[in-house]
């Protein structure tokens, strides 16, 4: 099930709504499984955010961004850096 992060246009954000948790709630009521999170989602931060309460995020336009300004080593460290959102040994400051 593909949730969206925040109302409105996909692309970056600063901050992800809280409407997506409230949503992703109520599909879990509802018996809903493999809810996954996106638009907006482009720092390790909000990847780890949206994991506490989702069973993934998605990440598009920062990636098509990445790989449009820096090529396949932007990408790749993108990719990296995003990746880090989804441990949970110690808390993600990489933006």
């Amino acid at each position: 099930m593909y949730t969206v992060a925040t109302m409105g246009t996909t692309g970056e954000r600063a901050e992800l709504d809280s409407a997506a948790r409230t949503l992703v709630t109520r599909l879990r009521e509802r018996e809903a499984v493999n809810a996954c999170v996106g638009i907006g989602i482009s720092t390790p931060d909000q990847v780890a955010s949206v994991l506490e309460y989702a069973d993934g995020a998605i990440v598009g336009t920062a990636l098509v961004r990445a790989l449009r300004d820096s090529g396949l080593t932007g990408l790749a460290e993108l990719t990296r850096s995003l990746t880090r959102g989804t441990t949970s040994d110690a808390p993600v400051d990489d933006k």
